[in-house]
Order: C-alpha cells, then sequence, then structure tokens
C-alpha cells in the first residue's frame, strides 16, 4: 500500500519536471538576452554565448567564462594574423609599426585569458581589472598607433579583428558587471 501512494505522489512530480523542462531551457535563453542587452554589441554578444553549448544551463558566472573563451580565440587571431604579417611583410614602414603591435596583442590575449582563472580564483572585480588595466590598454595603443600612421596600410583584417577584440572586452565587463 506504502508502495502505491509513493508512487501516486512520484508520478505528478516526475510528470511536472518534464512539463517544465522547456521553460528553464527559455530561462536561460532569457538571462543571456538579458546579460547581453547590457553589453554595447548585444549581437555579437549572443553569438559568442550561444557558440559554446554551456551557456545553456550556465550561470552570470558561466556566461562570462565563456565570453572570456570567446575574446581569447579573437585576440589569439589577431596576435597570429599580425605576427605573420610583421615576419613576411616587405614593407619596412608596416614592419616598424607592427614591431610595436605584435606582442601587445600577444599580451593582451594572454592577459583576457587570465581574466577567466581571476573570475574562479579573486572573483569579477579581479577579472574586470585584467581587462580595463592588462588587456584593453595594449589594444587601445595600436589603435592610437594606427591611427596616427595613416600613410601606413595597416591590412583591413588586423583593423577589423582588432575593434572585435576591443568589443570583445567591452563585452566580458558588461557580463561581469552582473555580479
Amino acid at each position: 500500500m506504502a508502495n502505491f501512494r509513493l508512487c501516486l505522489f512520484t508520478l505528478p512530480l516526475i510528470t511536472l519536471t518534464f512539463i517544465l523542462q522547456p521553460f528553464h531551457v527559455m530561462s536561460d535563453e532569457a538571462m543571456i538576452i538579458n546579460v547581453c542587452s547590457k553589453t554595447p554589441n548585444p549581437s555579437l554578444c549572443e553569438t559568442c554565448l550561444h557558440s559554446d553549448p554551456k551557456s545553456a544551463t550556465a550561470d552570470v558566472k558561466g556566461l562570462a567564462t565563456i565570453s572570456i573563451t570567446c575574446g581569447t580565440r579573437d585576440a589569439d587571431k589577431l596576435y597570429t594574423d599580425t605576427d605573420n604579417l610583421y615576419t613576411n611583410t616587405k614593407d619596412p614602414a608596416l614592419h616598424n609599426l607592427l614591431d610595436n603591435c605584435w606582442w601587445r596583442f600577444l599580451g593582451a590575449r594572454d592577459n583576457i585569458d587570465s581574466a577567466g582563472r581571476m573570475l574562479s580564483d579573486k572573483g569579477s572585480d579581479a577579472a574586470k581589472l585584467a581587462i580595463t588595466r592588462d588587456a584593453m590598454p595594449m589594444i587601445t595603443y595600436c589603435s592610437d598607433l594606427f591611427k596616427k600612421s595613416p600613410t601606413v596600410a595597416v591590412p583591413k583584417n588586423i583593423i577589423d579583428e582588432m575593434n572585435v577584440v576591443s568589443t570583445d572586452c567591452q563585452i566580458i565587463l558588461g557580463i561581469l558587471s552582473n555580479f
């Protein structure tokens, strides 16, 4: 008799769990939309977060970690492309300009990546510092340098990648502001 009562109690709970499961996914999507709406580029933010299947069940800290991974990936591409161009260019003016930036892009990548460790070990304020104090100035320096050298033809892909990494940093900060 007790087993029958247990079944009568358990069966509705299991049914309710399956009925409410789609609402849980919608809640996570709503959280992604809400978090990304507080960033300067909600579309890029959502694209980044949706690139990782873990975003469907992540909390805000998990979403911040995913955004840091996206930023690190984009900064790595910027560094790799800049280093390749620096190594292979025959234009001495471009070579000299990139000599000031390839290593800064490497530092920016490493500092964005370290923001993930800071978030895990020391919290969101430490992660914000890794972005604002350590990563962003390196990107800003090169952006300013490129603007001061309009006669040097910096390839569009480098400029575009630099802008993406700068936006990634702003997105990371926007997500970290949810803590």
